[in-house]
């Protein structure tokens, strides 16, 4: 039984919602989109010039940016065509959790993206929670390695390749990312 297989089965037995009952983003280059009201984990080199593509699709909703240091470029986002006014860009050098949960609590920001710094099970069940309820989707940035926690919906590795488009790869390096029903993503 697959990664796929096994989430659907445990969300019918939760009772939780299924990514059928949900509303999606249309994402660039990612055929089933993304739906609204989840935990994102996004890895690889081409994740903020992805989520710039994504954001740019959809110019009306407001986006909260979290960062513990500064690590893009207002200029770089504004020539990407996603005007800067619809962007709360806040920086925190200390614990992101009560930030994001204020964030998602609002349920004034339909995007919300930050840094994958948290370890714990409890942490990431709060996120999912708060995000299923304010239909915002939580786009956590991690570094190298994808996180092992079950309330992330949507694990992906997007890298910028030689055509110049993205290449998606699931949690499983070795197999080309697939959707929640299991049906591979084709480029």
């Amino acid at each position: 039984m697959g990664w796929a297989e096994l989430l659907r089965e445990l969300r019918e037995k939760t009772g939780s919602l299924g990514l059928n009952d949900r509303e999606f983003w249309r994402a660039p280059g990612y055929p089933g989109g993304v739906a609204k009201g989840i935990v994102a984990e996004l890895l690889g080199n081409a994740r903020t010039e992805w989520l710039l593509q994504l954001f740019a699709l959809h110019p009306e909703p407001f986006i909260f940016w979290c960062e513990h240091d500064t690590q893009v470029n207002p200029t770089a986002i504004h020539q990407r065509g996603v005007k800067l006014e619809r962007i709360k860009f806040v920086r925190c050098a200390g614990d992101l959790q009560p930030i994001l949960r204020l964030a998602l609590e609002s349920s004034f920001y339909p995007f919300i993206v930050a840094p994958n710094r948290f370890q714990d099970i409890k942490v990431f069940q709060r996120f999912h929670l708060l995000a299923e309820k304010s239909k915002s989707t939580l786009f956590l940035l991690g570094d190298q390695n994808f996180s092992s926690a079950w309330p992330i919906s949507l694990q992906l590795e997007i890298n910028s390749s030689a055509r110049g488009d993205f290449e998606f790869f699931s949690k499983d390096k070795n197999t080309e990312a697939s959707d929640a029903s299991g049906v591979p993503l084709v480029q």
